[in-house]
């Protein structure tokens, strides 16, 4: 009887860490079904992560050479670099993850999207809204609030379609069949479900609506947390839980820890923002909060990491440079691992002493946002695009450039950013250095990361590259999707 269980048990746990199989006419039906909304997305993402690219490095340059393009004021640093951020979070990591999401989720739940066209003018509503936005900031119409900018009509638009592209995706667990969701389901939904809710409460608090002062510094610190750990994270885990099984062909080392790195992360996220305010003025027990949330995170960080390297054991065939999305991937854990220590040794309060108000917590976010989420997706992109478009890369050598001159660009940007950051600490608490003199330490390293953002553009026109001639080869080919 045991020994029945056991093995029932067994089973229950195999079918649980398995994706539905799906056959070759049933996977064309399920992406021609969702190619128009999601090639849109993927279009409208590449062209706003290129202009995102190009204004940040206008700034990085503006840091050494502060006369560069002066005179203009919709061209000033204050204005070029939040347009520049929002473009990377509005227009390329959320447009671009839920285009993954919606594969992913159409996959996983063996079933077409129905209602493309409601989809689609969802993301034109969304496309809109970020244009008009941003040309609402560089005119002096923003917000002034971190990662909120935007004016509260565009904020509100953004609001809006997500609502409606993201019911689709829920439609879809309502057509799949009857069976226990799949890990990256898991994360997949909670990304999808968390976002309306954390960025229409930081708009409804710190711009739609108006509170006291002292609140919206742990409130837009929760917002940022929040939109780290429960969008960017979840997906990013999400696309590997289904990316790295798929393509080496082994099973997950063990469910039961990747429920666990679940719900850690769910249980600790949001609150480890509040780190940044460590000696603010704020109460006591939200500064204690996350630092200890903070510590935390790094147990779902373990989950992964430990779950993907049993994997990897196990895989006598896993050689990286046959995989372009897995090399991506392997380099995106590898960002998500040092990311995650290097936040935990921030949030000591005698390091944070130091490292605040630096660019070193600037090198963590970029970290994980470019080297974690930004790495994963594009592994993402390089195993899903061919499958959607029916054609293969056409050129390995210009994704080994896409890959390198990432990998180089990102590195050099954080360990500028990270170095630069311990030296301005150290100055800025030294009351013999004055201000004039910090701002000479830091400019060798602010030329470093004006070359590291180059680096990350020559290495995207790789890409975009890339895509070009796939584009040429479906016309060739009269094929009905077009990028």
């Amino acid at each position: 009887m045991n020994h029945a269980t056991t093995l029932s048990k067994i089973e229950t746990i195999s079918y649980l860490s398995e994706p539905l199989p799906l056959d070759s006419s049933r996977s064309l039906e399920i992406d021609r079904s969702m190619g128009v909304p999601i090639l849109f997305l993927m279009r409208s993402s590449f062209f706003s992560f290129a202009l995102g690219l190009f204004l940040v490095l206008i700034c990085s340059i503006k840091l050494v050479f502060p006369s560069f393009l002066d005179g203009v004021s919709f061209l000033t640093y204050g204005r070029l670099f939040p347009v520049a951020y929002d473009l990377f979070i509005y227009g390329w990591a959320i447009p671009l993850g839920f285009a993954l999401i919606l594969w992913l989720m159409a996959r996983l739940s063996a079933a077409p999207l129905s209602h493309v066209r409601i989809v689609t003018a969802a993301a034109h509503l969304w496309n809109s809204a970020l244009f008009l936005g941003s040309l609402a900031v560089l005119a002096g119409y923003g917000t002034s609030v971190t990662f909120l900018e935007y004016p509260n009509w565009a904020s509100f638009l953004l609001f809006v379609s997500f609502l409606l592209m993201g019911l689709w995706v829920l439609l879809l667990i309502k057509e799949r069949e009857e069976r226990p969701l799949y890990i990256s389901e898991w994360y997949l939904l909670t990304a999808l479900c968390s976002f309306p809710w954390i960025y229409g409460t930081a708009n409804l608090m710190l711009t739609w609506g108006k509170i006291q002062g002292s609140a919206q510094g742990p409130i837009q610190c929760w917002y940022a947390g929040s939109l780290m750990q429960f969008w960017l994270i979840p997906v990013a885990l999400g696309a590997i839980y289904y990316l790295i099984p798929k393509i080496t062909g082994i099973k997950i080392y063990s469910y039961y820890l990747a429920l666990f790195g679940f719900f850690s992360l769910l249980l600790f996220s949001g609150w480890n923002g509040l780190s940044a305010l460590i000696g603010g003025p704020i109460p006591a027990w939200m500064m204690s909060a996350g630092v200890v949330t903070n510590m935390m995170l790094v147990l779902p960080m373990i989950a992964v990491v430990v779950n993907f390297y049993k994997m990897f054991q196990e895989s006598e065939k896993l050689i990286l440079h046959q995989s372009p999305a897995l090399r991506f991937v392997a380099a995106g854990i590898i960002s998500y691992v040092i990311a995650t220590v290097l936040s935990l040794v921030s949030s000591f309060p005698c390091f944070n002493a130091i490292l605040n108000f630096t660019d070193y917590l600037s090198g963590i976010f970029l970290l994980l946002f470019m080297g974690f989420f930004g790495m994963t997706l594009f592994g993402g992109l390089y195993y899903f695009i061919p499958r959607l478009t029916g054609i293969s890369w056409s050129s390995s050598k210009l994704i080994r450039f896409h890959f390198w001159l990432s990998v180089v660009g990102i590195s050099l940007m954080v360990s500028s950013m990270l170095l630069g950051g311990i030296i301005e600490g150290i100055a800025l608490n030294d009351p013999v250095i004055t201000f004039t003199n910090i701002l000479s330490y830091a400019a060798p390293w602010n030329v470093l990361v004006s070359l590291s953002w180059f680096t990350l553009l020559l290495g995207f026109f790789c890409f975009m590259r890339l895509l070009v001639i796939m584009r040429w080869q479906m016309i060739e080919e009269k094929l009905p999707l077009s990028l």
